[in-house]
């Protein structure tokens, strides 16, 4: 890795490309805390109707992490034994607080942040509350560097050269976690090195890591079964394999990973366990039902796939047929099911391997927003960003590595679909990701067939 690290150092190209990433990202943030734009608040001028119903630039950093940090600090409130409450007198955000938490959703003021999120808030806080955004840009800063080492141990240097700049020169990642620093740079960045070292067999690091990422945002738990079956199934040779050994090894794990976050669940899992566990499962704003109101969203709350129906003037009855897997969460615990038979079913066919893990945790991460019972916002679609990036590499290395078209092609793919993606409005923006999704599936089975194709042609070619 330090080598690396050595080459991007050296290469002016990338370094040009870096300094350009980070430029745009403080100019963002510059801008936007300069400005007196509230996402959170009623209006209706036309320009906050567009913006709030295309682009979603959430003003958390100003409206959630500072305001908790502040109150941490100044006024004894502590997440997880105390709801929060918003100081309307200091932020001059009556209007606001009005319609968000008296009209709207009380629940709401509850913390609902896992522990490691609030600790990295609170950090540069004791210096100063205006520097509460360090530690989340740093993350989104550091990520395209991660991507590069991360490729540069796989593949040739021009491979991970367009690695880094796919994943510096995204405009999502640009922008929502980097200018608007939200909270998906941390998760982010810590799962990708879960797969880094997920890929290179380093388990008790993978495990490690993905304790971390859960300790940054709890939707990071659908990854949990497929990861520690792949570990369970991968860890042992042929010849030692068998039922029981895979299940203890599974438990292994399974037990490493526990003690992890109940460590970085202290002392709040001791103090307050019931609070604790609530804010995290987010109860009131996340709960299985059968009876949804299925409403048309506000402009500040989450949305669903098949929001899109609202626009067509579906009556309730057809939401709740196309819903039905969200709302009640069967969609989630099917999706974890599946996965875990498709897992098993390649490795009991000899077919296991990381590239076809690597489908296996896109297809995870695309359906879980999709499924996600609580539904949600464009901002989280940056942690696709690498996984998007880390399948072009391993599926299309070759291409990438001689033809300087295709580089150049799937640059332009990646920034002017990001674009593309964030100018939808927010009920329709979701059917876009259905199709990356199919695309990538009917890809990675054309790509199977092919591979099945040249093994059996190299295995005739042996034997004449």
């Amino acid at each position: 890795m330090i080598f690396s690290l050595k080459n991007l150092m050296s290469n002016k190209k990338l370094i040009c490309v870096f300094i350009i990433s980070i430029s745009i990202q403080i100019i963002i943030f510059i801008l936007i805390q300069m400005s007196n734009w509230i996402s959170q608040r009623a209006g209706d001028e036309p320009w906050f109707n567009f913006l709030t119903q295309t682009i979603e630039p959430y003003t958390d950093y100003k409206m959630w992490y500072q305001p908790f940090t502040r109150q941490t600090l100044f006024k004894n409130w502590l997440p997880y034994l105390e709801i929060f409450k918003y100081p309307i007198k200091e932020e001059n955000y009556e209007a606001w607080y009005q319609f968000w938490f008296v009209e709207q959703h009380e629940f709401l003021r509850n913390f609902i942040y896992p522990p490691l999120f609030f600790y990295v808030l609170i950090l540069p806080s004791f210096i100063s509350v205006d520097l509460v955004f360090i530690p989340l840009l740093l993350a989104n800063i550091i990520l395209p560097i991660v991507m590069y080492n991360f490729l540069a141990n796989k593949f040739e240097q021009k491979v991970a050269e367009w690695g880094f700049i796919a994943t510096a020169l995204c405009p999502l990642y640009l922008f929502y976690t980097g200018g608007l620093v939200l909270n998906t740079s941390l998760v982010t960045l810590f799962f990708i090195l879960t797969l880094y070292y997920l890929s290179d067999n380093r388990y008790g690091y993978t495990i490690l890591f993905l304790g971390i990422t859960i300790l940054f945002k709890q939707m990071m738990f659908f990854f949990i079964p497929p990861i520690l079956i792949y570990i369970a199934l991968q860890s042992t040779s042929k010849e030692e394999a068998s039922f029981f050994k895979h299940i203890k090894i599974f438990l292994k794990y399974a037990a490493i990973l526990g003690i992890v976050l109940v460590i970085g669940s202290l002392p709040w899992i001791i103090i307050t366990p019931v609070n604790y566990l609530r804010s995290l499962f987010a109860l009131g704003t996340l709960e299985m039902t059968f009876y949804p109101p299925l409403n048309l969203p506000n402009y500040n709350l989450p949305v669903y796939w098949f929001d899109f129906l609202h626009g067509l003037g579906a009556p309730y009855l057809v939401l709740y047929v196309f819903g039905f897997l969200n709302f009640t969460f069967i969609g989630i615990l099917l999706l974890e099911i599946v996965i875990t038979i498709l897992v098993y079913n390649w490795h009991r066919k000899n077919k296991l391997n990381w590239l076809k893990f690597l489908d296996i945790l896109v297809y995870t991460a695309f359906l879980s927003f999709l499924f996600f019972p609580r539904g949600v916002y464009k901002y989280y679609f940056p942690f696709l960003v690498p996984l998007i990036v880390l399948w072009v590499c391993y599926h299309f290395s070759d291409r990438l590595n001689t033809d300087y078209s295709k580089r150049r092609n799937w640059i332009l793919i990646i920034v002017f679909g990001s674009i593309f993606f964030m100018l939808i409005p927010r009920l329709y923006y979701l059917l876009l990701i259905w199709v990356i999704l199919i695309y990538i599936i009917i890809k990675n089975r054309l790509l199977g067939k092919n591979e099945i194709i040249h093994n059996s042609v190299k295995k005739y070619e042996m034997t004449i």
